[in-house]
C-alpha cells in the first residue's frame, strides 16, 4: 500500500479518465432530478441520460469519484479531480488484493505463504500493476470482479444465507461496474444446476439459493445505476443487447499487422495475455490449468467435475479465467488496444498458477527447485517493473525480441506518457520561459491540465501548427509508427522521448527545427 501510494503521481492520465468523469457527471444530474434535488446545480451544458450514449454502463465508481470531487472543491482544478481518482482506483486495487489473498486462503487454509506468494504475483503483474492507478471502468470491473469470486466460492465451499446475501450484494456491484461481470451469477448458477442434474436431493435447496440470489443481487444492483431506476427490466435487457452489439470502428496492432476491431482474430487475446505475462508466470498457470484439467477428467468417471471442496475452487476459477475468454472468441466480440477490457480474469489466473505450484510441490522429486524458479520469477519481474516505471503497461516478456515494438504493436494507445514526456520538457525549458505544445490526441491537453503548477507554468497547448514549437504524439496513426522509426521530417529533431526499457512509446519533436532544416538555403549560399 505504502509503494502504491508513494509512486502514484508518476502515473498520467489515460484516455478515458475524462470521459468517465463526465459520465459520473451526468448520472449525478439525472438522480438529483428524480430525487428531487432542487438546490443541485447540474452540467453545462445539460446532458439528459436517458439519451446519453453511455446510459447503459454501471456508474458506481464514477459516481463516488464526482462526489468527492465536489465535497473537496476539486471541480475546476484537474491536477487534483484527477489525482484524487488515482487515489481512488488504487485503493480499490488494494482492496483487491486484500480479497484476492482472502481467496487464496478459502484454497490453502492450511498453507500460511501460499495467500501470501499469489497476491504478490499478482502485484507483480506488470500491466496489471499500472491499470490499478489510472484505469476507470477495466480495473474497477476487476476489483469488484475479484471480491464477487471471493464471495462466490465462500458461499460454495460453506452453505449458508448469510455467505449468499454478501455474494448477491458482491454480485450486484460487479454488475454495475460492467456487464461482463454477468460471469459471476451465471458460473454460480450453473455450478448449483450441476449439482441438482447430479443428485436429486439438492434440488429443493439448490433452487431456494438461486431463487433468493438472482432477484438479490438486481436489487443491490439498481440503486447505484441511476439508469435503471425507471423502467427497470426493460431497460436492463436493452443494455445487454447493446453492450454485446458494441461496434468499435478502428483498427488494433498485433505482430506488425494492422487488424480491424471489428474482425479480429481468434487468438487476439490468448496472444495478448501470453506475450505480456511474465514467462515464469506462465509456467505456473499452465502448471494449474494441466492440474485442474486432470482433475476434473478423473472426476468425470463418477460423473463429477470435482470431487473434493478444493477441486470446486479450481474449477470454479478455471471457468472464471477461461469462460469470458471463449466467449468473446465465439461471439466475435469487437475488441480494443491489447486486452485490458480483460484484465479482469487475471486474477483467476493467478489463483491457477498457486494450484500448479501446488501441484508441483506434492508431485515433483525435488519441490525446492520449483520454489527457487518461482522467487526468481518475482524478483526478476519486479526489477523489471522498476527498469519500466512508471510505464509497466507496455510490458512485454522476454518472448518478443526484434524490430521495434512500436511498430508491431499497440503500446501507449491511452496516452499515459504523455504526462512523463511534459515533466522532462519542463526541466528543460529555462525559469520565465514557455513552449507551445500541438497535441496530436486529446490525452496529451488531459496530461497537460493534470501537471503541477510550476510545470504547467512552462508550456502551453497550441491550437495550430504554425502557433507551436513542438509537436507531441503517442504514434497512434500508421504512419507516425514509420516516420519516427525512418527518422523522417520533425521526428528527426527529438526533445524528449519516452523509453521505458528501451522502447518509444511517447515523444516531443522539433516543429521548429524540422522548418529550418527544410528550408531553403538562401542563393548566394552552398
Amino acid at each position: 500500500m505504502a509503494l502504491g501510494l508513494g509512486v502514484l503521481d508518476d502515473y498520467g492520465i489515460s484516455w478515458d479518465e475524462s470521459i468517465q468523469r463526465r459520465h459520473g457527471r451526468v448520472s449525478i444530474d439525472y438522480a438529483a432530478e428524480k430525487l428531487g434535488i432542487d438546490d443541485y446545480e447540474k452540467l453545462e451544458p445539460e446532458w439528459d441520460l436517458e439519451d446519453y450514449q453511455w446510459s447503459n454502463y454501471g456508474m458506481i465508481y464514477q459516481i463516488t469519484a464526482n462526489l468527492l470531487e465536489q465535497k473537496l472543491g476539486y471541480e475546476d482544478d484537474p491536477y487534483h479531480y484527477y489525482k484524487l481518482r488515482h487515489y481512488l482506483a488504487f485503493g480499490l486495487f488494494w482492496l483487491a488484493c486484500l480479497y484476492f489473498y482472502r481467496t487464496l486462503r478459502l484454497r490453502f487454509p492450511d498453507k500460511a505463504w501460499y495467500p501470501l506468494i499469489g497476491t504478490l504475483a499478482l502485484v507483480l503483474s506488470p500491466r496489471i500493476f499500472a491499470n490499478g492507478f489510472y484505469n476507470p471502468k477495466d480495473h474497477i470491473l476487476l476489483v469488484f470482479y475479484v471480491i464477487s469470486t471471493f464471495t462466490m466460492l465462500r458461499f460454495l465451499k460453506e452453505r449458508s444465507w448469510r455467505n449468499l446475501i454478501f455474494h448477491a450484494f458482491a454480485t450486484g456491484l460487479a454488475l454495475n461496474t460492467r456487464l461482463p461481470a454477468l460471469i459471476v451469477p451465471l458460473t454460480t448458477c450453473l455450478i448449483l444446476g450441476w449439482e441438482m442434474l447430479r443428485d436429486r436431493s439438492e434440488i429443493r435447496a439448490n433452487l431456494k439459493w438461486i431463487a433468493v440470489y438472482l432477484p438479490l443481487s438486481v436489487a443491490f444492483m439498481v440503486p447505484f445505476f441511476p439508469y435503471l431506476w425507471e423502467d427497470t427490466f426493460s431497460r436492463l435487457i436493452g443494455a445487454f443487447s447493446e453492450m454485446s452489439a458494441f461496434d468499435w470502428d478502428s483498427t488494433v496492432w498485433l505482430f506488425g499487422n494492422r487488424i480491424s476491431a471489428l474482425d479480429v482474430p481468434w487468438y487476439y487475446i490468448p496472444a495478448w495475455i501470453i506475450i505480456t505475462t511474465p514467462i515464469i508466470f506462465l509456467l505456473f498457470i499452465f502448471s494449474g490449468v494441466f492440474a485442474t484439467g486432470k482433475h476434473m477428467l478423473s472426476s468425470l468417471r463418477d460423473f463429477r467435475w470435482w470431487s473434493s471442496k478444493e477441486e470446486l475452487l479450481d474449477f470454479s476459477q478455471l471457468g472464471l479465467a477461461v469462460g469470458p475468454i471463449l466467449v468473446v472468441i465465439l461471439l466475435g466480440s469487437t475488441l480494443y488496444n491489447g486486452w485490458r477490457h480483460l484484465h479482469f480474469v487475471f486474477p483467476s489466473f493467478v489463483f491457477l498458477l498457486m494450484v500448479g505450484y501446488d501441484y508441483g510441490q506434492r508431485n515433483w522429486a525435488r519441490p525446492q527447485v520449483q520454489s527457487w524458479i518461482l522467487g526468481a520469477g518475482l524478483v526478476l519481474t519486479a526489477v523489471q517493473m522498476a527498469r519500466y516505471h512508471p510505464h509497466q503497461y507496455v510490458y512485454f516478456n522476454a518472448a518478443i525480441q526484434g524490430e521495434p515494438l512500436n511498430v508491431r504493436f499497440d503500446m501507449d494507445y491511452w496516452g499515459v506518457g504523455f504526462r512523463d514526456a511534459f515533466l522532462q520538457l519542463a526541466d528543460q525549458i529555462p525559469e520565465g520561459e514557455t513552449r507551445a505544445i500541438k497535441c496530436e490526441v486529446w490525452p496529451c491537453k488531459d496530461n497537460y491540465k493534470s501537471l503541477p503548477p510550476e510545470a504547467k507554468a512552462k508550456l502551453t497547448i497550441a491550437t495550430a501548427w504554425h502557433k507551436a514549437d513542438y509537436l507531441a504524439t503517442n504514434f497512434i496513426w500508421p504512419n507516425t509508427r514509420y516516420d519516427v522509426r525512418d527518422r523522417k521530417e520533425h521526428f528527426a529533431f527529438p526533445v524528449v522521448e519516452v523509453r521505458p526499457a528501451g522502447d518509444l512509446i511517447v515523444g516531443i519533436y522539433d516543429l521548429r527545427a524540422a522548418k529550418a532544416a527544410a528550408a531553403p538555403a538562401p542563393k548566394g549560399t552552398e
